[in-house]
């Protein structure tokens, strides 16, 4: 399986205190534990589980996610933020692995 990728597409410019639209996905496989692969053997689980943002170290969006999410998982969100600074990203899988992204915000 390749490296999970995750991607993040924010607005050109940003306001202090306009909400704005917040695009992310990761590609991940995305396997529930029920499917059996070639050999008949069940493939393990291995989800994305946990989606957190912060921003400026301070948790702004948070989500748990379950089997049923599809493969690349796409979350889209609304946000506005008071200031300029820094959003980070990061994505849980269930071996712990943990893929993580930063983007720098600059509101006009």
């Amino acid at each position: 399986m390749a490296k999970p990728k995750p991607r993040v597409r924010l607005p050109k410019s940003i306001s202090a205190g306009v909400p704005f639209t917040v695009k992310t996905r990761i590609t991940h496989p995305m396997h529930t534990g029920l499917r059996h692969g070639s050999d008949g053997a069940l493939v393990p689980r291995r989800i994305v589980n946990r989606f957190t943002v912060q921003f400026n170290s301070e948790v702004v969006m948070s989500a748990e996610l379950e089997p049923a999410v599809s493969a690349d998982p796409y979350i889209e969100f609304e946000m506005a933020v008071p200031e300029s600074g820094e959003l980070v990203f990061e994505w849980v899988d269930d071996d712990g692995s943990v893929y993580s992204l930063r983007k720098s915000i600059d509101v006009a």
